[in-house]
């Protein structure tokens, strides 16, 4: 039986979406350090028994659906010494979702990280440490740092007088107009935060010249409000900054970026609100007073006095793809994304933390320090929802803000700030390498059961080799590996090296003198493998550098050996160039699953239109066979498919069409990449976006879809046609539809061709796009405004139905092709007048 005959789909799914809401709560190894895009730990362990077990095994015995709503099955066992002569290499650890989940089965395994953060974060997390001295020398750092520091992180309550630890110090960017030269705070919002059962609404006074500005509502913010103390009338949800721009009091909008870029000047914040707790817990906000400038202007005062002995990076920004957001708001050097409270605090943690005796303890404090980051720093906003700050990388991007939120790490109240709590994650992650457990939630009840998996562990026993560099040339001999596993570099989906210089430059302060991998004063970046146009790297190189790693895994794979990767991109152009990557190494693709990857509220998702699946690649070392044309390997396909389809509804009951699509896609690459190079079509050799149009038409036919349209008429007219047959569907369904298209959601939603939520994704009607055809017909219908043939066919249509002349259309763009196209669309809308109008002679006007 084949590995992906293996796979339970939708128990993947199940968990892996669980597991992707809340990776801390199901899986906290996966929390132990920042890291991009992560993989679903639930998919890969189920991707290893798949890939480990004999052909005996099915997919039902790995993880199945009970009748009471409950899981069973390998999944859930130990499975001791069975799996510990196979081999694993993962070329890309990345987050080390393969390493650990193949470790846990008790493989062997070995990776390779060109990324000294990731590296680091992959091998903190499989080294052992005594957990005991590991919170024993946590708190004799946290206790000395707090005594030395805690001064400023106090404030007074104003109604007793009491002295408060400080939770969270808001603060405004503010910017003279470049028209009248008015000081202006930027205020994209009043609102400080959301009404709770068991918490008032607060809202901050619009008036600048209110004396008391924090007002408590015993209601939801509505869109107007009254201030109590100065009688200000406002609406707390309309600021005076938004996308970009602010406007003053007079009027004048203004450019942020452009204005500090025309006065050659950094982002300057001022204090404005600290939420503090008091000595029974109650938390409250308040303005600063003369007291709290005074203690900020204190820590201020320190950190210049003593700068120069703390371990604080110094390292300048590069200009890159994703740090131009930063050196655009005229950010020079990372240090400069903190406050200067904020360094003395992180200076001094790292500056103590180098007292610690035991090197593998001390490093496990210094990854908390780090992790830390991830919530304190100037890209930090404020959550008025649940009060507290966001995470640095709410996207996979640098994102510039004008109301960043000051935390205190040092914290007692072990919010999301606290290192306290980055600490409590590692602490989390280390004990569940010693106790894995599987967390199951029932699908009837509700219920979550948890469940330690008896006698299994990650272990440093079973890491054969962890290299901190790249892929592109390994050391293992030849026929040494049984399996790769991995998870591939996203084309130019995520600039890895780039975001993590952000904690790079931290650790390299307390790591430089014992890791040569810290040496470098920024991450490396010349053999990062992704595609970036600033950096110089394109297509071909993502391709030929892929390629490398790709034919050193064909090398030293076993001959029987498979290797296997998820890959998650929006873009067609990205998964044709991976697909040449593969056969350009020697590999033949086997076949391909779509899998559950992303929770849908994932902000790289739902603000961005990003897919929420992965798709299982499989490819092993069969040899290529003979020759082919193209014609000849469309008719062979069309009935293997047809067979294929029946066997995969029949095996995965739920099984969406567009789902289906994608395994059938895969199936068509392997016949491809069986007789690759040598295809061929009128004696030329036939590339891969060639070879995905044609078995895109093939698959069409098979699941019923195709609209059997002249090749002439452009692609994205094809996708629109072949979606208004099948009618609405939900973004990730209408987005594979459109892979092998070399399109994808945007595309139409850019042509105003498609319209609704992520979960209900429409075709748009004539009717509805007529206003955007003629901004095309304005604009002479040429370039950006090029006109597709549905909208000269929808144009047309419009004409006839309200009576207009359309002699002038008709004898410009109507010809036999576009006629199909209307005999099309009158009979999937059910509506003659599109036949009609091209059954028009010209001398009936």
């Amino acid at each position: 039986m084949e590995t992906w005959d293996k796979l339970p789909l939708e128990a993947i799914d199940w968990f892996a979406e669980r597991e992707a809401i809340n990776r801390n709560y199901y899986r906290p190894i996966y929390s132990i350090h920042k890291w991009w895009a992560r993989r679903p730990g639930t998919t890969f362990r189920t991707l290893g028994l798949a890939t480990l077990t004999d052909d005996n095994v099915e997919a039902d015995d790995i993880l199945r659906e009970t009748s009471s709503g409950s899981f069973d099955g390998l999944f859930f066992q130990n499975q001791g010494d069975r799996f510990e002569d196979e081999v694993i290499l993962d070329p890309f650890v990345g987050g080390g979702t393969t390493l650990f989940e193949l470790n846990r089965l008790g493989a062997q395994t070995i990776g390779y990280e060109l990324n000294p953060v990731a590296w680091w974060t992959a091998k903190k997390s499989i080294d052992e440490v005594d957990l005991d001295k590991l919170r024993s020398e946590f708190n004799r750092l946290l206790d000395d740092v707090r005594k030395d520091m805690d001064r400023f992180y106090t404030t007074k309550d104003p109604d007793t007088g009491r002295e408060c630890e400080i939770l969270y110090s808001l603060q405004t960017q503010k910017l003279n107009c470049l028209s009248c030269d008015e000081t202006v705070h930027l205020f994209p919002r009043y609102e400080l935060g959301q009404k709770k059962k068991t918490s008032p609404a607060v809202i901050y006074c619009k008036n600048d010249e209110c004396d008391n500005r924090i007002e408590y509502l015993n209601h939801k913010i509505g869109e107007s409000e009254t201030c109590s103390n100065c009688g200000k009338e406002f609406n707390p949800s309309d600021g005076n900054y938004g996308y970009g721009k602010f406007t003053c009091s007079n009027g004048h909008k203004n450019d942020v970026k452009e204005t500090l870029q025309r006065n050659n000047s950094k982002p300057e914040f001022d204090y404005f609100a600290i939420y503090y707790r008091t000595p029974s817990g109650k938390k409250k906000f308040k303005e600063p007073d003369e007291e709290d400038y005074a203690t900020i202007q204190e820590a201020e005062s320190e950190f210049e006095n003593i700068k120069d002995s703390l371990p604080i990076p110094s390292q300048k920004i590069p200009e890159g793809d994703k740090t131009r957001a930063l050196t655009n708001y005229n950010y020079e050097r990372y240090s400069e994304l903190f406050t200067k409270r904020h360094l003395l605090t992180f200076g001094k943690l790292l500056k103590r933390v180098q007292k610690v005796e035991n090197p593998n303890v001390r490093e496990f404090l210094i990854t908390s320090i780090s992790a830390a980051l991830t919530r304190n720093g100037k890209l930090c906003k404020w959550n008025t929802g649940r009060k507290t700050s966001l995470n640095v990388f709410q996207r996979h991007a640098y994102i510039p803000v004008v109301q960043p939120v000051e935390g205190n790490p040092l914290n007692r109240a072990q919010n999301i700030t606290a290192l306290e709590n980055h600490f409590e994650k590692v602490y989390d992650a280390k004990d569940y390498c010693d106790r894995p457990f599987e967390k199951v939630k029932n699908t009837q009840t509700g219920d979550i059961d948890k469940r330690h998996i008896q006698n299994e562990s990650i272990s440093e026993d079973r890491l054969v080799s962890l290299h901190s560099k790249t892929s592109e040339r390994l050391e293992e001999p030849d026929e040494s590996v049984d399996y790769v596993i991995t998870d591939p570099p996203y084309y130019d989906n995520v600039q890895y090296s780039e975001l993590s210089d952000y904690f790079y430059v931290w650790l390299r302060e307390a790591l430089k003198e014992d890791y040569k991998e810290f040496e470098p004063e920024l991450v490396p970046k010349a053999r990062e493998i992704v595609a970036n146009s600033k950096s110089g790297k394109s297509e071909q190189f993502f391709i030929s550098s892929l390629s490398n790693v790709f034919s050193e895994c064909h090398r030293v794979l076993k001959d029987d050996g498979e290797m296997v990767f998820t890959y998650h991109h929006n873009e067609n152009e990205a998964w044709s160039v991976i697909l040449q990557a593969i056969i350009d190494s020697g590999f033949t693709v086997t076949a391909a699953y779509p899998v559950q990857s992303e929770r849908s509220n994932n902000p790289h998702i739902t603000n961005l239109d990003n897919a929420e699946y992965d798709i299982l690649i499989f490819a092993n070392k069969e040899d290529t066979e003979n020759e082919t044309t193209l014609d000849e390997l469309r008719q062979d396909l069309f009935f293997e498919l047809q067979n294929i389809a029946d066997t995969e509804r029949k095996r995965h009951q739920s099984l969406s069409l567009a789902d289906l699509g994608v395994i059938l896609r895969g199936k068509c690459m392997y016949y491809y990449s069986k007789h690759y190079p040598h295809v061929y079509s009128e004696g030329e050799q036939v590339g891969i976006d060639e070879a995905l149009d044609t078995v895109d038409s093939v698959i069409e036919q098979v699941l019923e879809s195709s609209v059997n349209l002249p090749s002439s008429i452009d692609s994205i007219t094809q996708a629109y046609a072949a979606f208004y047959r099948r009618g609405w569907e939900k973004f990730d369904d209408l987005n594979k539809h459109l892979l092998a298209k070399n399109l994808n959601v945007s595309d139409l939603e850019d042509e105003k061709l498609v319209k609704g939520p992520r979960d209900k994704k429409e075709p748009v009607i004539a009717d509805e796009r007529v206003n955007y055809i003629d901004s095309k017909l304005n604009n002479n219908g040429k370039g950006s405004d090029a006109l597709l043939d549905i909208d000269k066919v929808q144009y047309l249509y419009h004409l006839y139905k309200t009576d207009q002349n359309t002699t002038e259309y008709l004898k410009e763009w109507k010809n036999d092709d576009l006629q199909e196209l209307a005999e099309f669309m009158a009979d999937v809308t059910d509506d003659e007048r599109y036949e009609n109008v091209m059954e028009m002679s010209l001398s009936q006007f």
